[in-house]
């Protein structure tokens, strides 16, 4: 049984809402460095290299759920706070891990990529649904994810919705930019748990070939009081990456990985 499914001393957020819909104007919220899509679509993307399907595999030895109705994510919660004293260093704070670069050529294309990917989590006294919602409201995304500079919702049909996002960076000379469309699903999980999980579908400028990225929500106890862990991860490739982007991946990855974490708590315990 995964991690995404074992109950880890939870308590119910309290009664929960038939037909659950996320909010009109959602996101999948992925981290800007990260954000990649599937030039001809999700079905395109190449073969991975060992080194990263190795990232998968061992992300799934805690008992993290690395699959959900075929999508790549991280459900659960992760090694890190495996006892109570561990999850109660995380109350009121974000921490980053699991954060990768990985340099490779694809064997078909010939062409050089870049895979990165990256995790952070937390434990905050914040409303589980509050936190999910935050993440999937596109009309407020810059308030948690500065970089994005445009973002159009396609489609919206309850729980899935198709995103166009258009995001940016220029950092000492070195411009990394995306525009993507991308499809989102909200999911509610045997646990009691919610998660989010997206995918891109197109890659407008070809400059990306792959990404997907999740957020995970489940109510918990440290120190004899409820909190929401929340969990968020992220991953992408880039095709025949510039000159310093995987140096510039490296430097932001962690820190705007537990800015999310922070933007989306504090943004939960307004509502």
């Amino acid at each position: 049984m995964s991690n995404a499914e074992r109950p880890y001393r939870t308590s119910p957020a309290g009664a929960r809402r038939a037909g659950f819909r996320i909010l009109p104007g959602a996101t999948a919220l992925l981290f800007l460095l990260f954000a990649g899509a599937a030039a001809g679509g999700v079905d395109a993307q190449p073969a991975q290299t060992a080194q990263i399907a190795q990232i998968e595999t061992d992300a799934g030895k805690d008992g993290t759920l690395s699959r959900h109705q075929g999508w790549e994510v991280r459900y659960g919660i992760a090694a890190a706070p495996a006892s109570p004293s561990a999850l109660a260093a995380l109350v009121g704070k974000a921490e980053s891990f699991a954060v990768e670069v990985v340099k490779h050529k694809d064997e078909a294309t010939g062409e050089a990529r870049l895979y990165g990917t990256g995790e952070a989590h937390g434990l905050f006294d914040v409303p589980m649904e509050a936190a999910l919602a935050i993440v999937l409201d596109f009309p407020n995304l810059k308030a948690i994810s500065p970089r994005v500079k445009e973002v159009k919702v396609l489609e919206s049909a309850g729980d899935h919705l198709f995103v166009y996002e258009d995001i940016g960076i220029n950092f000492m000379g070195i411009s990394i930019g995306y525009k993507l469309d991308i499809e989102v699903y909200a999911d509610q999980l045997s646990n009691g748990a919610l998660g989010m999980r997206a995918r891109l579908v197109k890659s407008h400028d070809s400059k990306l070939y792959a990404s997907d990225s999740s957020w995970y929500f489940q109510r918990v106890e440290a120190g004899g009081k409820t909190y929401t862990y929340m969990r968020t991860w992220s991953s992408s490739g880039l095709r025949n990456p510039g000159l310093g982007v995987a140096g510039v991946m490296k430097l932001f990855t962690a820190g705007e990985l537990k800015d999310q974490i922070a933007a989306v708590a504090k943004l939960a315990a307004k509502r």
